[in-house]
């Protein structure tokens, strides 16, 4: 696999963060500075997050399950309390999906040696929470009738933070530890509306094992520290949604989380 240059991870970053601040449009990365593995990903999310003066609300981590492509992980910037309004801004589409994170209830700060499953299932406690997708690249042209630069590709879509706009927090769950996650109903609503009614579905079954994975390489970088939340995937995927109404998302049993989009 080739890997980029600094110059070309630095241009990469520079173009992402352009993007962010409204500078730039972007529908991809140039293809000169497109990652061919999730090591280089990283690397620009590095890159890109050195550039963002924002302090950190919790970490996305996340697998393509595919040998010699390893784990990412992108800090979140945005986290909301259920029942929140989320500004129109961060998700031009409106995506939501919901997921079982992790809220990390005590540091867990850089080290030489791998933090133990015991030792991390100490550390944290699962809520219900939604993820909502923002992704920086746009298919518009810019106001001045310039065409978006570059074109997406996977892990291209992935540089940009994986796609995170911000989280929604609900529920705590109470005796995480002993919850059989993949026998667990998830029902979620817009208005009266049934969007999707599942049980289990998370790719690991248990949500926890992505956090041991994710903390193992948050150690060789930052680390993670009290009051981060930890996202790990949804159970469902991701759903547009109209603005003004409210969205609900219920685990049976474990507790719910709400939302609403303005318009």
């Amino acid at each position: 696999m080739n890997s980029l240059t600094e110059d070309e991870i630095r241009s990469a970053a520079d173009m992402l963060v352009a993007a962010r601040g409204g500078r730039l449009v972007l529908a991809g990365l140039p293809a000169e500075v497109t990652p061919e593995n999730t090591a280089d990903v990283q690397r620009v999310i590095n890159a890109v997050s050195a550039q963002i003066d924002l302090p950190v609300g919790g970490w996305k981590t996340y697998t393509i399950y595919k040998p010699m492509h390893p784990p990412i992980y992108a800090p979140i910037y945005d986290v909301f309390p259920s029942g929140a309004e989320i500004p129109a801004s961060i998700s031009s589409g409106r995506v939501i999906e919901p997921e079982i994170m992790f809220r990390v209830d005590r540091d867990l700060p850089p080290r030489d040696r791998n933090y133990d499953i015991a030792e991390i299932m100490e550390s944290v406690t699962a809520v219900v929470g939604f993820e909502v997708i923002g992704s920086r690249f746009r298919s518009t042209t810019a106001p001045d009738g310039t065409p978006p630069i570059g074109q997406g590709s996977l892990y291209g879509s992935f540089c940009d933070h994986i796609a995170n706009g911000c989280i929604v927090v609900g529920d705590e769950i109470a005796g995480w530890r002993d919850v059989a996650f993949e026998d667990v109903r998830l029902r979620m609503t817009e208005a009266d509306e049934e969007i999707i009614s599942v049980v289990g579905c998370h790719p690991f079954d248990n949500p926890f094992l992505p956090v041991v994975v994710g903390v193992n390489r948050l150690r060789r970088h930052l680390g993670a520290k009290a009051g981060d939340i930890i996202v790990t995937s949804s159970s469902t995927s991701f759903f547009p949604v109209s603005a003004g109404t409210l969205i609900r998302a219920t685990y049976e049993g474990l507790g719910q989380v709400t939302a609403t989009f303005g318009a």
